[in-house]
């Protein structure tokens, strides 16, 4: 059974440095294939909770934009800081989500929904009104990235988008841990009946308090390598589109898949880039496809997969 558990994560791992691999190729820059990195990250960190805990947040971009001014904070005071500031990104990002997530968790279903809406609000306006930190509407500009090494042999961009894809593929292997581990399990619990989970024992509030916080502190990452990518932490990267940007590539990927999250994240990375060209109205055609994945494929692209696969390996008779 380990030894069939170590196959699968290695083919997992695979499978993700295919993904990013692939995506200069099928993008046409490493500029643009790291966007689609970095929103996988955020995708698949909201995944544990939507799909896992059980959890709708629209915190996602909070814990996303408090990435991004953490990193441009940090290297701009201390450019010598190299990715360490990812790190302090990181506990940013999970500081942020235990104070949220101590508000919100006590409330279940619509209550938590709204509660983490008006967190997301808060946050908002919190930046825009400490410009003297934030850089305000305008946003924190000239944000130095830390060197790779890698400068001298690829070049800058190139080097930028290698430490995207390592990130990408060590958060997502974590999280592919976290759900399959017996906490996981217990997310599960609590996800498909929490009285009952909570009549087994288990400590309902600090799971998803955990879960929170983890997915903040990911998603935290994941703005702090957008940032670096942009040279710029704007304000846009903490409003409540973001949130809906991160929630719309966890559903289309499929909310219990974490893989499916980069399929999510290219999908409408890919939308916007194509149907902006020829309609500025182009948000309307991702809200159809939105409505017909929840009606007609409510897995997503990686339950999809996962049915193919399945149907792939059974027996020919079991086809009928």
């Amino acid at each position: 059974m380990l030894e069939k558990i170590k196959h699968s994560s290695g083919l997992f791992c695979l499978a993700l440095a295919f993904f990013a691999l692939a995506m200069p190729v099928v993008m046409g820059s490493t500029a643009t294939a790291g966007v689609v990195l970095v929103f996988a990250i955020a995708a698949a960190a909201c995944n544990l909770l939507l799909g896992y805990a059980g959890l709708l947040s629209f915190a996602q971009g909070s814990f996303f934009g408090v990435g991004s001014y953490a990193v441009g904070i940090v290297l701009k005071a201390a450019p010598g800081a190299g990715m360490a500031a990812l790190l302090v990104c990181v506990m940013a990002g999970m500081v942020v989500a235990l104070a949220i997530g101590m508000l919100s968790i006590r409330q279940r279903g619509i209550y938590f929904v709204m509660i983490t809406l008006a967190m997301a609000q808060l946050a908002y306006f919190a930046a825009l009104s400490f410009p003297q930190l934030t850089g305000g509407e305008n946003g924190l500009l000239d944000i130095p990235r830390p060197a790779t090494g890698l400068e001298g042999i690829v070049g800058e961009g190139a080097g930028q988008y290698v430490l995207i894809a390592a990130v990408f593929v060590l958060a997502t292997a974590f999280l592919r841990l976290v759900v399959r581990s017996p906490f996981g399990r217990a997310l599960d619990a609590v996800r498909e009946n929490e009285v009952r989970a909570q009549t087994a024992g288990y400590d309902v509030q600090k799971l998803k308090l955990l879960a929170f916080c983890l997915s903040g502190g990911i998603t935290a990452l994941a703005g702090a390598l957008y940032a670096l990518q942009l040279r710029s932490a704007p304000l846009s990267n903490i409003d409540l589109m973001t949130s809906e940007t991160i929630l719309i590539m966890a559903i289309l990927g499929g909310r219990r898949s974490l893989l499916g999250a980069a399929f999510g994240a290219l999908a409408m990375t890919l939308m916007a880039e194509q149907l902006s060209q020829w309609w500025p109205r182009w948000q309307m055609i991702v809200g159809f496809v939105l409505i017909a994945v929840v009606l007609f494929a409510p897995r997503g692209l990686g339950g999809a997969w996962a049915h193919w696969r399945d149907r792939r390996s059974a027996p020919a008779g079991d086809h009928a």
